[in-house]
Formats: C-alpha cells, sequence, structure tokens
C-alpha cells in the first residue's frame, strides 16, 4: 500500500548549488579529512592571501600561486568568499592581471579563470565586481585568442571562467555573448563556445567546460527579475534560431558520443549534454525530430540507469520538457515502460528534492488527462501513490515539490479507482491539509496551496478549511 518502501539514500544537497556546479560531498572519508585539516593549517587566511596577490604585483610566478593558493582556501571556507570583493582583492588580482607583463593572458590569468566556480558561482557580489573590473570581457578575449591559435588549456579556462561568471547572473550573459557587437571577425561568447567545441573534440575537460559555458548564457537562471526581457532569453532566441539550433544540435551530439566513448564514466559531461539538450527541447516543435529522428530519446532515458543523482535529475528535466509533446508523451507513458523507469529512478534517489521536483513534473505532464497512463504509473506494490506520499512527508519545505506531487496524485486519483481508494486508505489528504494550514498566504506556495485546495474539494477533504468571505468596506 502506500506505505512506501522507497529508499532513502544520502545524497548531495544538489538544491543549494546552481545547475552544473560540483557539489561537496555529504561524508569525507577519514583520509580526505585529515589531508583538508592539514591544508587548512597550512594555508593563510583569505585576508592575508589577498594581501600577498596584491604584493606579487608583476611577478607572474607568484602571482599564480597566490590565485591558487585562494582558491583552495575558498574551497576549505566557501563563506569567506565575499572578502574578495570586500578587500579589494577582486579589483587588485583584475589590476595586476590587466597590465604588463600579464595583459590578460599567461599562467595567472589562466590560474584566476579556474578558480572562479569556487569564487563567484554561488556569490552575485563577486560576479558583479569582477564584470566591473573587465575580467569577464577579457574571459572572452582570452577564449577567443585561445580558439584562433588552438590552445585548448587556455579555452577550458575561459570557458570554466565564462561558466561560472554567467550562472545566476543576467547581466554578464549579456556581457558575455555580444549580441550587438558580435561580428564574424569578434564573436561573442556563445559561438566562441561552439569553434571551441569543434576545434577540440577530443578534449572532454573542453567538451565539459565549453557546454557548461553556452548553457550557462542560454538559461535564465537569476532571481532578480527586471522589467526588461532578460538576455537570457535574447541569447536563447538567437541560439535556438533555425542558423544556430542545428549547431547545438552537433554540440549535443559529440557531447554523448564523447561520453559513450570515454573508458571511465564522464558523469559531469554527461549530465551537461543532458541540461543543454533540455535547452534546445524549449523549441516544442523540434522536439519529435530531437527525440525520434536524431534517437537522442533513448539515450536520455539510459541515462536515468546512472547511478549519480545530478545526471537523473538532467535526464528527467529532458523528459519532462519532452512530453510536453503527445507522441513522446504516448511513446514515454503508454508504448514503452519509460514512465515505470523514471518512478525506479525517483524513488531510489528520492532523498534529493531536486530529482523529486523533476521527476514529478513529469509525472504530472504524463498523467494529464491520460487515464491509461494514470493506471500504468501505480501498478504493483511501489506505485506513484506510494512514491507520492513518501514525497510529501520528506520534502514539505519545497514548494515546486509539493506542487507537482499534488498534482500528479490528484490526476491519478481522478483518474484510476484503484489509486483512488489507495488514496483515502492512506494519509496523504491529511499531509495536504498540513501544506495549506501552514503557507496560505505565502506567495512563493500560492500554486501548490492551489492545487492542494483543488484536490481536498474535490474530494470533500477540505472541511473546516473553507476561505471567509470578503467584504467591501463600503457595506
Amino acid at each position: 500500500m502506500a506505505g512506501g518502501g522507497y529508499k532513502q539514500e544520502a545524497v548531495p544537497a544538489m538544491d543549494e548549488a546552481p545547475l552544473g556546479e560540483e557539489d561537496s560531498p555529504t561524508e569525507v572519508p577519514d583520509g580526505e579529512a585529515t589531508g583538508a585539516k592539514e591544508a587548512d593549517d597550512v594555508l593563510p587566511d583569505l585576508t592575508d592571501l589577498i594581501d600577498a596577490a596584491e604584493e606579487a604585483g608583476t611577478d607572474v610566478a607568484a602571482l599564480t600561486a597566490v590565485i591558487r593558493d585562494i582558491g583552495r582556501r575558498l574551497r576549505l571556507t566557501p563563506g569567506d568568499r565575499d572578502f574578495m570583493c570586500d578587500f579589494e582583492g577582486n579589483a587588485n588580482i583584475c589590476k595586476a592581471l590587466s597590465e604588463a607583463p600579464h595583459n590578460w593572458q599567461g599562467d595567472a590569468m589562466l590560474a584566476f579563470c579556474k578558480i572562479m566556480p569556487d569564487l563567484c558561482r554561488t556569490s552575485s557580489v563577486n560576479r558583479g565586481s569582477l564584470r566591473d573590473e573587465g575580467f569577464l570581457v577579457a574571459a572572452v578575449d582570452l577564449l577567443r585568442t585561445a580558439v584562433t591559435d588552438g590552445n585548448d588549456n587556455a579555452a577550458i579556462a575561459a570557458c570554466t571562467a565564462v561558466s561560472a561568471l554567467c550562472t545566476a547572473s543576467d547581466g554578464n550573459k549579456k556581457v558575455a555573448a555580444q549580441l550587438e557587437e558580435s561580428t564574424p571577425e569578434k564573436p561573442g561568447a556563445m559561438l566562441l563556445c561552439l569553434s571551441a567545441l569543434g576545434r577540440f573534440q577530443d578534449s572532454v575537460a573542453l567538451q565539459i567546460e565549453a557546454i557548461s559555458a553556452l548553457r550557462s548564457l542560454m538559461t535564465d537562471d537569476d532571481s532578480r527579475k527586471a522589467d526588461c526581457e532578460p538576455s537570457a532569453l535574447q541569447n536563447r532566441e538567437v541560439a535556438l534560431s533555425d542558423g544556430g539550433f542545428p549547431l547545438l544540435g552537433i554540440a549535443v551530439e559529440q557531447g554523448f558520443q564523447a561520453a559513450e566513448a570515454s573508458a571511465k564514466p564522464q558523469l559531469r559531461l554527461l549530465e551537461e549534454t543532458l541540461l543543454l539538450l533540455r535547452e534546445m527541447a524549449r523549441r516544442q516543435e523540434y522536439v519529435p525530430q530531437l527525440a525520434f529522428k536524431a534517437k537522442l530519446l533513448p539515450k536520455v532515458q539510459a541515462a536515468l540507469l546512472v547511478d549519480d543523482a545530478r545526471v537523473v535529475r538532467a535526464s528527467l528535466s529532458v523528459l519532462r520538457a519532452f512530453c510536453i509533446v503527445e507522441e513522446v508523451r504516448d511513446e514515454v507513458g503508454i508504448l514503452s515502460d519509460g514512465a515505470l523507469q523514471c518512478i525506479v529512478a525517483v524513488g531510489k534517489h528520492i532523498a534529493t528534492p531536486v530529482v523529486c521536483e523533476q521527476g514529478f513534473g513529469l509525472f504530472m505532464n504524463l498523467t494529464l488527462r491520460k487515464s491509461s497512463i494514470a493506471a500504468k504509473l501505480n501498478e504493483g506494490e511501489h506505485g506513484i501513490v506510494a512514491l507520492g506520499q513518501q514525497v510529501l512527508r520528506l520534502h514539505s519545505a519545497r514548494p515546486e515539490a509539493m506542487r507537482s506531487t499534488v498534482a500528479t496524485l490528484r490526476n491519478v486519483a481522478t483518474q484510476d479507482e484503484a489509486a483512488c481508494a489507495e488514496v483515502k486508505e492512506s494519509d496523504i489528504f491529511e499531509l495536504v491539509r498540513a501544506l495549506v494550514q501552514a503557507h496560505e498566504g505565502d506567495k512563493r506556495w500560492n500554486p501548490a496551496v492551489d492545487i492542494s485546495r483543488q484536490f481536498l474539494r474535490e474530494y470533500r477533504m477540505d472541511e473546516g478549511m473553507l476561505k471567509k468571505a470578503l467584504y467591501n468596506k463600503f457595506y
């Protein structure tokens, strides 16, 4: 019955990091913990390293060494990253790199590019300051030079910097893409990433970072919404144009091939390739071509079997986008066991919130006015109702997970008698009532509360929860 039976595994807190960012393991083996402690004892505090970087100035070797130590320090004490802006660390390093003998090139520049994920991926302060200091434009210029010269190491470093700087920063996406200034002789970051992917096809590291940078430029992930249209959407419109779409298709196909050909698992390459494909699927008229003609649907479904929560989350997000199209929805939900494989994958990674969010977002789409799929998803001992009950219990603090889970349970219960009976015999209505009572009036929770109220009302389980009538003050 709805009691569950799904295994709850400890996994990285993926929800705390933007897409594509490396997660820290939840548990560190004793040897690694000892090594980290020793490094913490040896490395100076970040403020001391900032002073050392200012003193290094024109000494290439010294500045390179200090920048690398800053990267190590930030990995040990990530909460200190904003000190780089507060104590002029970013400004002093950028000033030194902009002048001779560096001139935004060389070992120190590459070292600074490579520490960008630790420095700014979760710090809007550092992202903004590095753009103001000219480093973002310099990173794009470095990528342009690297592609021209065939320098894959410099290209990898530049793509790493662009990806980190443009994560959740719409202003940086605009500056890097350079849509208005881009010319064939001086292309912007999106064209440069595509050029790098074509030139360095044998470099897995380059494929990872270039795809990550390309995706970051066209993903609307900046929570600070402006009145004007986000630059990410403008970048995406260009990338998904009739001229750009085929080039993205080549990049995705190449990413899958590189991941399959590698002797060792390339989890991050597979994740980044899937996430780029998800962005491509936003152009719905091309979804059948991607899923069937290009034969990408089997590759996406195969990724569900990878024992990595990030890859599974990415695979589910692609399937969710694909299943907006009717014929793909029928293939996944009716003509194959694809939907059942998704249930197994979500159950395996049920402790990871974003896996549940993407999974139940997919199930919500699959079961909308599809009684045959609804019945199929609840077959067996551990069906969709049991899985949904577990998610309601585990992730009651996640509005998106709650919204999609409640919507899925409602879809299934209203279309399948066995599922309806299972819902009534469980404590699901009590969990849904608790959701409404806890989050009524919270704007972030409005969609989850609204679908929950509808679910309760349809089954007459909303007693005592009716909203009070509102009267005009005049009366």
